[in-house]
């Protein structure tokens, strides 16, 4: 029956991935690094490394997504040290598990997992909105200085 079903299945994975494609996830990513590593790309943190503090489940994961995809990219673990590789392992995630692209929902995910609570991620949502707004600011700021 799975079998069966693979083919439907193929065109929403194809949908979601265009979703993110064209949702412009850097002023959340941009929140988020400020807050998990202030922008060093060699944070440690345990198992949690670079700007994102990714785990090794997580790129686990975004590899299981992207064979599941027929994409034949992979990540690495030392991946995490690259602002650029972080970035696209958050985008793969989001796409797999917030193809809305609600962004309160994609700090919950970061913060907490796919099984995340709502007051248990409140604050963590809450700082990445504040720092988002900020960043959001200093470049209208900016835009109108030039």
């Amino acid at each position: 029956m799975l079998l069966l079903m693979l083919p439907l299945a193929l065109p929403l994975m194809a949908q979601e991935d265009k979703q993110n494609e064209e949702f412009d996830w850097n002023p959340v990513i941009d929140a988020i690094i400020e807050i998990e590593s202030r922008g060093n790309e060699r944070a440690r943190n345990g198992i949690y490394v670079g700007v994102l503090q990714i785990s090794p489940v997580l790129v686990r994961e975004c590899n299981n997504i992207l064979k599941s995809r027929g994409d034949s990219r992979r990540f690495t673990l030392n991946d995490r040290l690259s602002r650029e590789k972080s970035k696209e392992m958050f985008v793969v995630i989001m796409s797999r598990f917030n193809p809305e692209n609600d962004i309160d929902k994609a700090a919950r995910i970061w913060k907490m997992g796919i099984h995340y609570t709502i007051k248990g991620s409140q604050q963590f949502v809450n700082r990445v909105r504040s720092i988002m707004k900020r960043n959001q600011k200093e470049k209208e700021k900016n835009a109108n200085a030039d």
